[in-house]
């Protein structure tokens, strides 16, 4: 079964100034991890000293990001996208419709220090406190770390469900993984119309 539908529909409260009322925030993922490559792509609108990460899922472009140079490289040299990973998106009205944010779901376990220190043989046989707490965190949830990997936008003539922010947010992931349509076409479409 492929990465559908997504397991979370939750809606958060986003951060707000004083006096005004929050926006709702809706946040879906993807039930399973997905097969990503990420590597630079030319973008005439990139800023100097910054570089354009491209995000593909079956050789496809699905998302584009502005970043430095250095955290690609960081990216590339973590190995991040190694294994499949889950997709994210959060999704708030706001003009000129639904903004949206794609993100990566990497596991924290992934970025975490390995130790240096050589191994004794005579430690085979003891408990390592390590070990015994990786046992009880297993039952609970992996942490994870977002990368935001790029903005998406629905404009509100587009929208499938108007009233119903998470079923919305659910529709956009869906469109991006389906193969359906070509969606650098969509992504060029919409940045020249905003």
């Amino acid at each position: 079964m492929g990465p559908w539908p997504p397991d979370e529909e939750q809606e958060y409260p986003e951060p707000q100034d004083e006096g005004q009322s929050p926006l709702p925030v809706a946040f879906v993922s993807t039930q399973q991890s997905i097969p990503l490559q990420v590597d630079e792509v030319a973008d005439e609108r990139t800023p100097e000293g910054m570089v354009c990460m491209g995000t593909f899922f079956n050789e496809r472009l699905i998302a584009r990001s502005i970043i430095s140079p250095e955290a690609l490289a960081e990216i590339e040299h973590q190995d991040v996208f190694a294994v499949p990973v889950r997709l994210g998106l959060a999704a708030v009205e706001n003009e000129p419709g639904l903004q949206c944010r794609l993100y990566a779901l990497l596991p924290a376990t992934q970025f975490l220090e390995k130790e240096d220190e050589p191994e004794e043989p005579w430690l085979a046989s003891v408990p390592r406190f390590e070990d015994v707490t990786k046992q009880e965190e297993k039952a609970e949830e992996e942490a994870i770390v977002p990368l935001l990997l790029g903005h998406i936008v629905r404009f509100q003539r587009d929208r499938r469900h108007p009233d119903n922010l998470a079923a919305e947010a659910a529709d956009i992931l869906r469109a991006i993984l389906s193969e359906e349509r070509p969606l650098t076409d969509v992504i060029d479409k919409i940045l020249e119309e905003l």
